[in-house]
């Protein structure tokens, strides 16, 4: 059989501790012969520039696997939320959601939490999905070869429970549920090129490729949209041509891009995502050792100009302003407003005319520059940082930007071989930010930062208070903008999708077939 997709897990099945007994699949023909009569797609009438081929069809990156622990592209790991249920699901809010696990419940704190599973879920080989299943996919995730690992670093344990699953913590943490949309995978399969999953589709190949159908075990399988999806490689720099052509239906932006050239008509979806962009402040540069200076580069940004640059949300905190804790009224209150003003208060003014500003250093004004690093492999980047330094150019303040390549970038971050650097984050939907306060070193941060994802629900809103008035009056990490992601269709496609940023495909069985074009939502 035609291998698209590379089996890249043969050394690594030495390191799987948890396999055990494997139930072995029913033959395929058995199989074939108990799926639900699914609707297929159904051809519109469509403009000339959307083209329609009937068929619906999603890229698939070949050189990349649909494994959901290794997929090394975006787009592989996004696809293959059709393939595999993720133990909780994760709301465009940010909150835990039913999934494979329909309940949770704590009684500790958040050290501990019990996992109910769907009564009667089932693997497209129609083995039932049991509670070893979960705790061997958790601990596949676990491996630091995974993309979930960072996540669960904190859990200490998991094991059966007469009812479900119990997970152990290290450390109490009650929003632990919004991190655990983990894939679940059957027991033993999880280091092989295609593990068998409970999801609503299932991986075929035939002579033209690789296709999902319908999991005939799925309780929505009767409600799929589509009896058949293709799955096909597109060079990148095809992409538009195919979207336009309808050889591909639906199109998922890569991270940071959120508007496409060329896709002008197309119906643009852009959810929120928990990817933050900051400026980090070397605390021992001497520009920034004072907090005072810190604040005036906080107030002077402008978060408006930077979210047209990179497509995203404005945030003055570190927390996105979808949740209940983001008060943006109180972080306005803790900067400046009247920036002559504070200049004044603060000794940093132009005190020479030369119509910059200086702060005084041993009693002598001194210009305050400083050099801004960034990343050159990112255009969005690189035009952020250069509407910083126009931000901070009206007021006199001098910034020398320093354009490095990946390599050399995270060399100098890690060395803290600067003054600034302009970077993003992938936060975790608990809003986790030790990792984030890390570099910069502010153990006080750390301190809060802990607190924050600690705290029990009735002290959640006092813990966020304290740690988004510190970090807006002192901190070294200035917030700027959540990304957003964009997915796009073709008008005359599907319609009434609820996605995520991790889940694009969120309740498929909901989504309808359109008669006729839609504006851009």
């Amino acid at each position: 059989m035609r291998r698209m997709l590379p089996l890249l897990f043969a050394a690594a099945l030495l390191l799987c501790a948890c396999s055990g007994p494997v139930q072995e699949a029913p033959p395929t023909a058995a199989v074939e012969d108990e799926y639900p009569s699914v609707p297929a797609a159904r051809q519109t009438a469509q403009p000339a520039k959307w083209q329609d081929d009937g068929l619906f069809t999603l890229r698939c990156i070949a050189g990349d696997t649909l494994n959901p622990y290794a997929c090394s592209t975006e787009n592989n790991r996004l696809l293959s939320s059709l393939l595999y249920e993720n133990l909780v699901g994760v709301s465009p809010e940010f909150s835990p959601e039913p999934a494979l696990c329909t309940e949770w419940t704590t009684e500790d704190g958040g050290y501990s939490f019990e996992l109910i599973l769907r009564d009667g879920a089932r693997f497209s080989d129609g083995s039932e999905v049991r509670g070893w299943d979960v705790i061997y996919s958790i601990n596949r995730a676990k491996e630091a070869s995974s993309f979930y690992e960072e996540r669960l670093r904190s859990v200490a344990g998991v094991g059966l429970t007469g009812s479900g699953v119990l997970i152990t913590l290290s450390s109490p943490q009650p929003g632990f549920p919004a991190l655990l949309d983990v894939p679940v995978v059957k027991e033993g399969s999880a280091y092989r090129d295609q593990p068998t999953g409970s999801g609503p589709y299932m991986l075929q190949e035939d002579e033209s490729g690789l296709y999902l159908i319908g999991n005939p075990y799925h309780p929505d399988c009767g409600k799929l949209p589509f009896q058949r999806i293709e799955l096909r490689d597109f060079a990148s720099d095809s992409l538009i041509s195919a979207f336009s052509s309808g050889s591909m239906d639906f199109l998922i932006s890569d991270p940071g891009v959120t508007v496409m050239p060329g896709l002008e008509g197309a119906v643009r979806r852009s959810v929120p995502t928990t990817v933050l962009h900051y400026l980090a402040l070397n605390p021992a540069a001497e520009q920034f050792s004072d907090p005072a200076r810190r604040r005036l580069v906080n107030a002077v940004i402008s978060r408006g100009s930077l979210s047209g640059i990179l497509g995203g949300d404005a945030a003055l905190l570190p927390l996105h302003p979808l949740l209940p804790y983001y008060d943006e009224g109180a972080a306005k209150a803790w900067l400046p407003t009247d920036i002559e003003s504070y200049c004044i208060e603060i000794l940093t003014e132009d005190y020479n005319g030369d119509g910059r500003l200086e702060y005084f250093r041993d009693g002598v004004p001194t210009d305050f520059t400083f050099r801004l690093l960034v990343c050159s492999g990112s255009d969005t980047a690189t035009a952020a940082a250069r509407s910083i330094m126009e931000d901070l150019d009206r007021i006199g303040i001098g910034v020398e930007l320093r354009m490095l390549n990946s390599e050399e970038f995270l060399r100098a971050v890690n060395r803290r071989d600067y003054d600034a650097y302009l970077a993003s984050m992938r936060l975790t939907a608990d809003f986790d930010l030790t990792a984030l306060y890390r570099n910069p070193g502010d153990d006080l941060l750390q301190r809060l930062a802990g607190d924050y994802i600690s705290a029990p629900e009735v002290e959640k809103s006092a813990a966020a208070s304290e740690l988004c008035a510190y970090s807006t009056e002192s901190s070294c990490v200035i917030p700027l903008i959540f990304e957003r992601r964009v997915y796009y269709r073709r008008p005359g496609g599907v319609r009434e999708i609820a996605p995520t940023w991790t889940d694009p495909f969120r309740n498929i069985a909901d989504w309808t077939i359109e008669d006729e074009t839609e504006e851009e939502s």
